[in-house]
């Protein structure tokens, strides 16, 4: 099972707003019935994040205008997880039981590297019933 520490990492729980405490406990309930259905370990790559952290990935990757940081990421609010997936095992597992992921109420990025993001909100141009996957 994935734990709230693999969510957290190093953040102590205290410095966690209250309204972000209740979206990783209900990220954490979903993500393990993807895992448990998945039948396989899965490792976290990125939980919740703060924002210095959320700002230090991307300046990692040379990204320094905020203008192209997406400051509105579910990280920083504890809705999104994002799980390794280097072979893609995970992401055609998720494209083959769409309706199971629909029914346990998660959305994904489409593969962008080799991670599945999985988050537990809406994104914002999502409409009932159309596809649950979204391009970042």
């Amino acid at each position: 099972m994935i734990t709230l520490k693999e969510l957290i990492k190093d953040i102590p729980i205290s410095d966690i707003p209250i309204a972000h405490q209740h979206n990783l406990e209900e990220l954490l309930v979903k993500i393990n019935k993807v895992r448990i259905a998945y039948g396989k370990s899965m490792t976290v790559t990125s939980g919740y994040r703060s924002m210095y952290d959320h700002k230090r990935i991307y300046n990692a990757k040379g990204i320094f205008d905020e203008k192209k940081i997406p400051m509105k990421s579910k990280h920083l609010e504890g809705l999104a997880i994002d799980i390794a997936d280097p072979s893609g095992d995970l992401y055609n597992w998720c494209k083959n039981n769409e309706n199971f992921l629909r029914e346990v109420g998660i959305w994904l990025e489409t593969r962008q590297g080799k991670w599945q993001h999985f988050q537990i909100r809406q994104f914002g141009s999502y409409k009932e019933g159309k596809t649950i996957w979204f391009n970042p």
